[in-house]
């Protein structure tokens, strides 16, 4: 039950930030040598050649719930025109910024929320290994418990139904800071069958209707298109691979009158480090 409940944690900041200070005080439960850094999922080796196709000429790419990992850093030294910023929701992770244990191989971090981003048309490539996933963990485990024919409590309807508007509001910034062109580069360890519906629910025709895909309830369509998806074969992750096709996009303009239209200036960037 402590896990069933701890999952649904790695949405959050605090969790993050806690986990980040047990590294500044030196406390981490983590055995010595494996607390410095933390990549996700797989190493930037395993899904090199599934990146090298899409990375191309691009020049300016965003890493999204960026963390310490080493990730883009390695992606870095093999597309060297390519320039990364980083950012992480969690203001603890950016007071290790210097140290073995911060953020590198970025040419800047901010502290920002991926499901409020301030840029706009901006980014030839967004990287996202683990920040999707993140959110949608506790959804994921609610549908494996309905997969086993569990009825789902009134609380946990409520959890899934805000994980996937996490969601949903996390490929929607994805789909407004990219060129057109550009391409959104999604590591996850979720398959087809556990990612299509939400995927369909937000790209497809049928996003326009409001109708249910895979069991979500659609919204307006992003314009975001599923070019590629595949496994990298060091622990069996799966890549998927938009682009954005349309320079138009209807979704997400209340946003854009909330939170005003600057590409880099938009309320809510701190700077973490340079």
């Amino acid at each position: 039950m402590a896990d069933r409940e701890r999952i649904w944690n790695f949405e959050k900041a605090s969790y993050w930030d806690a986990r980040y200070k047990q590294r500044i005080d030196g406390t981490s439960s983590e055995p010595p040598g494996e607390e410095k850094t933390f990549d996700w999922l797989c190493t930037y080796e395993a899904c090199a050649p599934i990146i090298a196709r899409h990375v191309g000429n691009a020049k300016l790419g965003l890493d999204i719930g960026c963390g310490n990992a080493l990730f883009a850093d390695a992606v870095c030294r093999a597309h060297p025109q390519l320039q990364l910023l980083g950012v992480d929701y969690s203001t603890t992770l950016f007071e290790l910024v210097g140290s073995s244990l911060g953020p590198s191989g970025r040419m800047d971090w901010l502290v920002m929320d991926a499901r409020r981003l301030t840029f706009r048309n901006c980014f030839d490539l967004v990287l996202d290994k683990g920040c999707l996933d993140a959110l949608l963990a506790g959804w994921d485990q609610l549908e494996v418990l309905r997969g086993w024919g569990r009825q789902l409590t009134d609380k946990e309807e409520r959890l899934g139904q805000a994980a996937l508007a996490s969601a949903r509001a996390l490929l929607a910034e994805v789909a407004r800071c990219l060129v057109v062109g550009g391409r959104y580069i999604c590591i996850s360890y979720e398959g087809p069958a556990g990612r299509q519906g939400l995927f369909d629910s937000v790209t497809s025709a049928a996003a326009s209707t409001g109708e249910l895909v895979g069991g979500v309830h659609a919204a307006p369509p992003l314009p975001l298109r599923l070019v590629e998806s595949a496994v990298e074969q060091e622990n069996l992750n799966y890549v998927y691979v938009f682009e954005r096709i349309s320079a138009e996009q209807p979704v997400q303009r209340q946003l854009q009158q909330q939170h005003g239209e600057d590409d880099w200036g938009r309320a809510g960037a701190t700077r973490g480090g340079g």
